[in-house]
């Protein structure tokens, strides 16, 4: 191993890449992102802003100037990811020479080699044009890389797809020479269009003259263009023409011993000619440094350039990740209205739920319901929205509010309904808007004893109502906690830390303080739902069964109910099913006697599935959700005596 330097860089970025995966077990509020730094993301993404105007889940400035780094690279310099950085092709490398060790890797046929380079050529024109349509990364679904980072458990990997990438490049490696690279590798096909950068410019400046003189060509035209042009290359020729500008060059004192074909990780003849324009050459300089006769190999013949190549890749990646830090692509760019004319626009900056293309497009789904709105632009990488509207229509008033979504949850349950009482408390808290700061506002309160529920309305600052219990916390202990800097708090007992910016607008005020059993009867949301028109019905006949239904108070279980309420529907006899807080949480299933009794409605409710309609006569079944956790009460319709009456 001669060429150090080249060794040395692919093993500083496999350790960044194994600190990222390890890191999370021991900083619990790190969170890896494998494609933090990936070109060909970048690339992909790129096609889809061309395309669709936004930017792929996860795709930002950074991966998109780098992979546009990696292709102006390609074409000036050399395929220089391929050389120094890729983590496939580094361990494919380390992975033939194992395979030549144990004498059992073999060169593939030249004709079979020409036909096989087709398939990264079909495979990068696939994954971009799906990545490109949809703004989500295809990538994902067979990468090795991807698949490997993240154990195959991601819910982007398709393992039908990812399974066979990754055997074939590991066993490709060792059988045969950088088999993914050469043969699979869409990045590498991308890399080799942009090799000839001018046959590569002469495609994009006809895709942009035709356009220019009307011809609405789309973006799949380039596409497809780019990717043509690098196939036939590879297919009839195998090299590059006059770019790259900077090749390895032989000069005359060479004996052609042979010794750089040997050491030559694509297995390039070398020796054969006087320049290496070899498609499959990454300016590894991997020969230079193995020649054993001293400046016979060079790159432009010139000696000093012999660090060229990792000089210029530190350039470029400086270079990208500082154009990254200075311009912000849009991650959505919608206009759905008119404005006549009439248009104004807020920006806000700091909307942490504003993530990525996903994100951005859920928002945008809700703002198009509301009147005047026009219009959305969104930054992930800065959490900043645009909203463009109709002032005549609707103010910068009602536009903020439309960007904030209230909640809602519960902290916990007061320990006796009897004896204890809740303070309702309400103050304005500034840096509370979006639902990531009132995740981390919950979880600060749950990692504290006494509060048992918050909720969240819209002003400006945002106005939150807080229920806890006044013999454990006060309003002092309320202000100290809601705005410390940094709260430690233990998630399924590991500590995490979640640092915040929350401010109050003043003291707040203290609404009334009740007793735990009026604030969970107030707090309580019922379901009621009539099966028959009960007001012309003989009240006669009609019974009622209560029992304990502790699910009725859990918002996470208000969704199944749909299905339980479908289910008795089907049953003569069952009139209206409710659910009410008398001392805990019950439920009232209104019969007539004459009809069913209730040994039938309890084994209604015992049954192991639920089967519920979807249409008139269509129907499914799932398990049944609900216990019967005790025997219940009946009483006679007009005779019904609550509890809490």
């Amino acid at each position: 191993m001669k060429n150090k330097v080249r060794f040395y860089i692919q093993l500083i970025f496999l350790i960044l890449i194994l600190y990222v995966a390890i890191r999370p077990a021991f900083d619990k509020s790190y969170i890896a992102d494998f494609e933090q730094y990936c070109p060909f993301g970048g690339i992909s993404s790129f096609f889809s802003k061309l395309n669709l105007g936004s930017m792929s889940c996860n795709m930002s400035e950074t991966q998109v100037f780098l992979g546009i780094a990696l292709l102006l690279g390609a074409g000036l310099i050399g395929k220089l990811f391929c050389g120094f950085v890729c983590p496939i092709g580094s361990v494919s490398e380390w992975l033939g020479k194992l395979g030549d060790k144990l004498k059992i890797r073999k060169e593939i046929p030249k004709k079979l080699d020409t036909y096989l380079r087709i398939l990264k050529y079909v495979l990068l024109f696939i994954t971009i044009y799906f990545t490109m349509t949809s703004s989500e990364l295809f990538c994902k679904k067979f990468d090795p890389y991807y698949a490997s980072v993240h154990l195959f458990s991601d819910n982007d990997i398709v393992l039908l797809f990812a399974i066979p990438a990754f055997i074939l490049t590991i066993a490709g490696a060792i059988f045969f020479r950088l088999f993914w690279c050469k043969y699979l590798c869409p990045l590498g096909a991308m890399t080799n269009v942009f090799m000839n950068i001018i046959p590569a410019g002469l495609v994009i400046l006809l895709f942009v003259i035709l356009n220019y003189f009307g011809a609405g060509l789309n973006y799949i035209w380039l596409l497809g263009g780019l990717v043509l042009s690098g196939l036939l290359n590879e297919i009839i020729f195998k090299k590059s023409f006059i770019s790259p500008f900077a090749k390895i060059r032989k000069n005359n004192d060479c004996t052609n011993c042979g010794f750089c074909d040997l050491k030559c990780p694509q297995g390039i003849k070398i020796s054969s000619g006087t320049t290496v324009n070899h498609i499959d050459c990454n300016l590894c300089t991997d020969c230079i440094y193995n020649c054993p006769r001293k400046n016979v190999l060079t790159i432009n013949n010139r000696p000093k350039l012999k660090y060229l190549s990792p000089i210029v890749l530190v350039i470029l990646i400086i270079i990208s990740l500082g154009a990254a830090n200075y311009y912000e692509f849009n991650t959505i760019s919608l206009r759905w209205g008119t404005s006549e004319g009439k248009e104004a626009l807020y920006v806000y900056s700091g909307l942490k739920s504003i993530k990525c293309y996903g994100s951005s497009m859920s928002l945008a789904g809700t703002l198009k319901s509301v009147d005047g709105i026009i219009g959305l632009d969104t930054y992930a990488k800065s959490h900043t929205v645009k909203v463009y509207y109709n002032p005549d229509i609707i103010s910068e008033e009602k536009v903020k509010e439309a960007l904030f979504k209230p909640a809602k949850r519960i902290i916990s349950e007061p320990e006796n309904v009897y004896t204890d009482s809740v303070s309702i408390y309400e103050v304005g808290i500034y840096g509370l808007f979006d639902q990531v700061d009132f995740s981390n506002l919950y979880s600060i309160f749950k990692s504290n004893k006494g509060f048992y529920r918050i909720e969240t309305h819209f002003g400006e600052p945002v106005k939150a109502t807080i229920f806890f219990n006044p013999k454990i916390v006060s309003i002092s202990d309320i202000k100290r906690i809601i705005e410390s800097k940094i709260t430690i708090i233990k998630n399924n007992g590991i500590e995490e830390k979640i640092e915040t910016n929350f401010k109050l607008e003043n003291n707040g005020i203290v609404k009334e303080v009740i007793s735990a059993l009026e604030y969970k009867k107030m707090i309580f949301r019922p379901i009621e739902e009539d099966f028959v028109d009960l007001e012309n019905y003989n009240k006669e006949n009609i019974y009622v069964y209560q029992y304990y239904l502790p699910e009725a108070e859990n918002p996470a279980m208000r969704e199944k109910f749909d299905y339980l309420i479908s289910y008795l529907s089907g049953f003569d006899g069952i009139l209206k099913f409710k659910t009410e807080f008398i001392d805990k949480p019950y439920a009232l299933i209104y019969y007539d006697v004459k009809v069913i009794d209730s040994d039938k409605i309890k084994n209604i409710l015992q049954s192991k599935k639920l089967k519920f309609y979807i249409t008139e006569t269509e129907t499914q079944e799932i398990e049944n959700p609900f216990k019967l956790l005790s025997e219940g009460n009946i009483y006679k319709l007009n005779k019904l005596i609550h509890n809490n009456h």
